[in-house]
């Protein structure tokens, strides 16, 4: 059976084409218009999935799509805001936060069904012009996002988390996956969003939320979350597994949290209290259910602080968090998940994230020459990478399949070593980025306990960078521009099964430093989505000023940068 899977219209739309219970190609939309977060309907990517897997529109037989029509979301809406109302009645908050959380709320509605109604109508418009209308499933958003972390998480059985900021009138669900079926277990209804939590403290922060929390949680630890977690935790009620925003939306409280305290104090309450509060969650339905197994999704899971605590709850042996854990992943979880049903079960777990276009070797040497470059071919590529990565030169690497999900994995990555620390400021400025987290290290499989702690039972998910680890001494002292100043990393463990090229870099920059970790950071500029196609690659790293560019076997050097 082949099943195209669009994800949600309203950002970083894309599509995932799964045959026969596996996935054969995802792609955001995003990448092919280079328009960052790209909404809308995703042609160019159903387009891109379809060529990969060699079929056209006819060969398609059902399409999944993660909303309900758009009345019946409406209807969520507004029974929610209903539902919500009668609670606030009796809220021990301040009658000035009840107004401006029900006023906001109230326009929230409007707003969304306004939203929801264009994107559904956009929907059935260009599936009809494609002849798939008729083939159309709606699967609901949270269960989308469960299918996607449980179905490629290889446990035959798991405690399944999503979080995100809303779906199908929920902002969360706990499931139960197991071979016979996903089982929910308990909604989190709308407006309890901790998504919405995180993304108001991110925007009264000065950043934008749904695009900046990454900022927020590099940024919570350089603070103190003691000064300010009290008043932030009374927001957030657990009770007997279930979660309630107390007038959420009430932007006043953060707002003046923002204008009194330094930004640092206030990400470290929002990200502590974020934190504490998953954990209660996680540890009350892994002894309520018995699973030692816990698998998320949703935009929340995107915070790899947060899924480090629930990887460090008793009781928990494994946890996978799916490596697109926003609404791009609904397009693989509504695909997976309608499979699922009509028992196509795909095998195993996922083993890479590299579903996305590749190019033959000849039209990446084109663009280069096309730009000005000499490219040079090199047999032992990889030795002459590594050779330029122990001599301080940065590296902008392209290479096969592109990588689905938000992270950067070897094949559109930027490589540099990581024993300077400065490198998070001057390599920054260069791509334009403001960032609080350090770069990412990469790191071969092998050596992953001489690098980090506590690794076991989270392996898998460490392949996708979804997770933090404390850095080993080992790790502090001969990488230290990959460790946060907590002592953190967000690692990727490279198989060589998985990535032999990357592993082989790795190992021989390994051969000759001593040391087992370098940086990888998304081959992009600031803004704009990671590079997808050769003549992106090429463009950006003569805008970001790197030192040396490799496409396959072609290695091509640039000027030195001025004053550098």
């Amino acid at each position: 059976m082949n099943i195209l899977g669009i994800s949600s219209l309203d950002n970083i739309s894309g599509a995932t084409l799964v045959c026969d219970g596996d996935i054969v190609a995802a792609v955001a939309e995003e990448r092919m218009t280079r328009v960052k977060l790209q909404e809308g309907f995703p042609a160019l990517a159903i387009d891109e999935v379809l060529r990969i897997g060699g079929l056209s529109y006819g060969d398609i037989d059902a399409v999944t799509y993660p909303f309900f029509p758009w009345q019946r979301e409406s209807s969520c809406f507004w029974r929610g805001f209903v539902r919500n109302t009668i609670s606030e009645v009796g809220a021990e908050t301040a009658f000035t936060a009840k107004v401006g959380h029900l006023l906001r709320y109230g326009k929230w509605c409007i707003d969304c069904t306004g939203l929801h109604r264009r994107y559904g109508r956009e929907l059935e418009r260009e599936l009809e012009a494609r002849g798939l209308l008729g083939k159309l499933h709606r699967v609901e958003h949270h269960q989308a996002h469960a299918a996607s972390a449980y179905l490629t998480s290889g446990a035959a059985e798991s405690l399944i988390l999503t979080l995100d900021w809303y779906g199908g009138g929920l902002a969360g669900s706990v499931s139960i996956g197991r071979p016979d079926g996903i089982v929910r277990v308990k909604d989190f209804h709308y407006p309890h969003s901790l998504g919405m939590f995180y993304a108001f403290v991110t925007a009264a922060l000065g950043f934008k939320p749904a695009r900046h929390e990454g900022k927020i949680v590099g940024l919570a630890a350089f603070g103190d979350p003691s000064i300010l977690y009290d008043r932030v935790r009374k927001k957030l009620v657990v009770r007997d597994g279930d979660l309630q925003f107390v007038s959420g939306m009430d932007m006043g409280f953060v707002r003046d949290l923002a204008r009194e305290y330094p930004r640092e104090h206030v990400a470290a309450a929002f990200q502590k209290v974020l934190e504490d509060v998953v954990q209660e969650l996680t540890q009350y339905y892994v002894r309520v259910t018995g699973m030692r197994s816990v698998v998320l999704a949703g935009g929340v899971a995107a915070n790899v602080k947060m899924n480090q605590r629930v990887h460090e709850i008793d009781g928990v042996d494994h946890v996978f968090v799916h490596p697109a854990m926003g609404d791009e992943g609904t397009a693989t979880g509504g695909a997976l998940d309608l499979a699922f049903r009509k028992g196509e079960r795909r095998s195993g777990a996922l083993d890479h994230a590299y579903l996305g276009p590749e190019y033959p070797e000849s039209e990446l040497k084109t663009a280069m020459e096309s730009a000005g470059l000499e490219p040079v071919y090199v047999e032992n590529i990889e030795e002459e990478v590594a050779r330029h990565i122990a001599s301080d030169k940065v590296v902008a690497h392209f290479d096969g399949r592109m990588e689905y999900g938000p992270r950067a994995l070897g094949n559109r990555s930027i490589l540099y070593q990581a024993k300077d620390p400065a490198v998070n400021d001057w390599l920054n400025k260069r791509l334009r980025r403001t960032e609080f987290m350090p770069f990412a290290p990469a790191t071969a499989v092998e050596d992953a306990d001489r690098c980090y702690h506590n690794v076991s039972g989270a392996e898998h998910t460490a392949r996708y960078m979804t997770i933090t680890f404390r850095c080993t001494e080992e790790m502090k002292r001969q990488s230290p521009a990959a460790v946060h100043v907590d002592g953190t990393a967000r690692p990727q463990l490279v198989h060589p099964g998985h990535n032999p090229r990357f592993y082989k870099i790795l190992r021989a920059y390994k051969a000759l430093t001593g040391i087992p970790s370098i940086i990888n950071t998304s081959f992009n500029i600031h803004e704009e989505p990671i590079v997808c196609s050769p003549q992106d690659a090429v463009r950006t790293v003569q805008e970001g000023r790197l030192d040396v560019l490799v496409m396959g076997h072609y290695l091509a050097e640039l000027p030195p940068v001025e004053g550098e």
